[in-house]
């Protein structure tokens, strides 16, 4: 019990300080700092399409990562040089130009960060195997979430608030700055992180059944999904690009800015109904009723930036549920021995419908791209409903 609080509380923090040190690169705050320095939303969808592709490459090639020794030393481990990374973009915070040696400069810094993020979300998902029970981390997830949710909160409140007085590039080299320091903390608290006794065996030193890359392929559970973890990373990637979005849709730099600060508003309240809804319904439950939030997407095509907003917010908040709720589901149906190579695959067809999304949207009108992310989301939330392989702790490995 002892160690599992100490699990508990370093979790939470690293997944809070986390959160928000991810603003810094993912989303509103960096498509807002190309599109301040000149460049067109054209070339921020490229920007995005390019790193997603490396991610899934990363993914598809280092499926069993977390597999070989440490889980938890795996974590920190990757997480080291992502933070390191943070100082390159200090010249280009400095040096403004839309120029194409500027763009690959920094999208080669992004492109360094998103191998470490794809090795870290390979790790994600077997992490939690060894340091809570089953039932914990579904609550842990969200707890991590609100914390997470209201240091972005005040952190997308400030930037909103100083982008009327400073520079963006110099709001964007405050962030570097102070998600370097957040992401090294991250890295010293799961370093800090011990296996709990009900731990699986691997964890202390006994042999472990291997499990092939391309193994996974035979269990029914992955093949069944394809399709909804495909359509569930299209309608995620359209969520990424909604500053872009509003830009192309005529608002100005101050309403993506603003996403900002819905994103942490409905993260933070997405998060806490997480919590209260994991104490009295199954995760599936949680997960259709996130995916039924897109529904709202058309909404977004009348000019009113409050409109718009509010749309956005109730859409990222559907999402945070989606987001949630999904791991812990998956964390009851999947057995350990899998788990490794099952979320990596998982997660790449995830973002491979991520890449999709930011691709397309780069050739087609944006009422076409939100129309096929609300089909899309839709069709994957009701898909993860009805899995009868999702209800049961079946076991896949004998």
């Amino acid at each position: 019990m002892k160690q599992t609080n100490h699990n508990k509380s370093f979790f939470i923090i690293a997944m809070a300080f986390r959160t928000v040190a991810l603003l810094c690169v993912t989303g509103p705050i960096m498509q807002t700092f190309l599109a301040s320095i000149g460049f067109s939303s054209q070339w921020i969808y490229i920007h995005t399409s390019i790193v997603q592709a490396v991610n899934i490459l990363t993914i598809s090639l280092c499926s069993t990562w977390a597999d070989r020794g440490s889980v938890i030393r795996r974590t920190a481990f990757v997480e080291l040089p992502y933070a390191l990374l943070y100082l390159l973009y200090i010249p280009l915070c400095i040096w403004k130009s839309p120029s194409l040696l500027s763009f690959c400069m920094l999208t080669g810094i992004c492109l360094l960060q998103s191998v470490c993020i794809a090795l870290w979300t390979i790790c994600e998902y077997k992490l939690p195997y060894y340091i809570f029970t089953p039932k914990e981390y579904g609550t842990m997830l969200s707890v991590g979430g609100i914390v997470g949710g209201l240091i972005s909160l005040g952190t997308g409140v400030i930037i909103t608030r100083l982008s009327g007085l400073l520079s963006y590039a110099t709001l964007m080299l405050a962030a570097c700055v102070t998600s370097l320091v957040l992401m090294l903390a991250c890295t010293g608290l799961h370093l800090g992180l011990k296996p709990i006794a009900e731990a699986p065996k691997a964890s202390s030193g006994a042999k472990e059944k291997k499990i092939n890359q391309l193994e996974v392929f035979r269990y029914p559970i992955f093949r069944k999904m394809i399709p909804a973890n495909l359509m569930r990373g299209f309608g995620y990637g359209t969520t990424t690009i909604f500053a872009a979005i509003a830009l192309d849709l005529g608002f100005d730099t101050g309403v993506a800015t603003a996403l900002v600060s819905a994103q942490s508003v409905a993260a933070l309240i997405g998060c806490s109904l997480v919590g209260v809804s994991l104490s009295f319904v199954a995760p599936r439950f949680v997960t259709l009723a996130g995916s039924l939030t897109f529904a709202l997407i058309p909404l977004m095509l009348i000019p009113n930036k409050y409109v718009f907003l509010a749309v956005f917010a109730l859409v990222y908040l559907g999402r945070t549920l989606v987001d949630y709720s999904v791991p812990a589901l998956l964390r009851a149906a999947i057995p350990v021995q899998i788990a490794g190579p099952y979320n990596a695959w998982r997660m790449l067809l995830h973002n491979g419908g991520t890449l999709l999304a930011t691709t397309i949207a780069a050739f087609i009108p944006v009422t076409w791209l939100l129309i096929l992310t609300v089909v899309f989301q839709l069709f994957s939330g009701l898909h993860y409903f009805f899995a009868k392989e999702l209800r049961t702790n079946q076991q896949f490995i004998k």
